[in-house]
């Protein structure tokens, strides 16, 4: 009868373990893994029929056109992925439930760069760090300060050109003289006539490392026109 008991005392304390377990992620390094920025276009996303009703929909415009949707470590093939249990990670509407990035919020990179965060109306950021963020060797403050800085960066440079007609070449000018660092390596994404998504690809290491260039050595536009636009609402 004791042990039964201690059996089951000892059952309710593992139960207990794997509800507040921490989210957890491998990432095999034979797979050569990469980072991917990538960036949103919220305005588009939510032109769509199927967003309208998401709850970084309402408000507009944002702090810039251009914002970070995650940083993702990525193999040639698939991703690895954080493991987190439904009872830390509940299915909702928004991630608000999730697990806090740790010391993230107190960060002054955080504090000074979040508006170019995508979807902080329903907490994206705690999405995309236990789902992406924790395969990084990165800590939540360095790894969202880095990405974010990079979006603010880009979403500067393409500023003037927010809301109007941007032809390929124009797209090519802009990043050359603005950009070059990313210069070959921008990797685009339309919904109809609007910029959805841009990507970008950096080396593995403790932090994103050198910039990965297209396979052409050219940006690419993808399924995007001739001509396209960045919308701001």
């Amino acid at each position: 009868m004791k042990n039964t008991i201690w059996l089951i005392i000892a059952a309710g304390c593992f139960i207990a373990f794997q509800a507040v377990a921490e989210p957890t992620c491998t990432v095999d390094p034979d797979k050569k893994p990469y980072y991917r920025l990538e960036l949103t276009v919220p305005a588009t996303f939510c032109k769509s029929s199927n967003n309208k009703k998401d709850p970084s929909c309402k408000d507009f415009p944002k702090e810039g056109a251009i914002q970070l949707h995650g940083l993702w470590p990525n193999y040639a093939q698939n991703y690895p992925q954080g493991i987190c249990s439904t009872s830390e990670c509940p299915k909702s509407s928004t991630y608000c439930d999730y697990p806090t990035p740790p010391d993230l919020y107190e960060s002054d990179g955080w504090k000074n760069l979040k508006g170019y965060m995508a979807g902080l109306e329903k907490c994206l950021e705690r999405h995309e760090w236990v789902k992406h963020g924790i395969c990084s060797p990165m800590k939540a403050p360095a790894y969202f300060e880095w990405s974010l800085a990079k979006a603010k960066e880009i979403s500067a440079a393409f500023a003037p050109y927010v809301d109007k007609t941007i032809t390929r070449k124009q797209f090519n000018m802009l990043i050359a003289y603005a950009l070059p660092d990313i210069d070959g390596a921008v990797r685009l994404n339309c919904s109809g006539p609007n910029v959805l998504s841009m990507s970008v690809f950096y080396q593995w290491g403790d932090t994103p490392q050198d910039v990965i260039a297209t396979k052409g050595g050219q940006n690419s536009f993808g399924n995007c026109k001739q001509t396209f636009r960045i919308p701001a609402q």
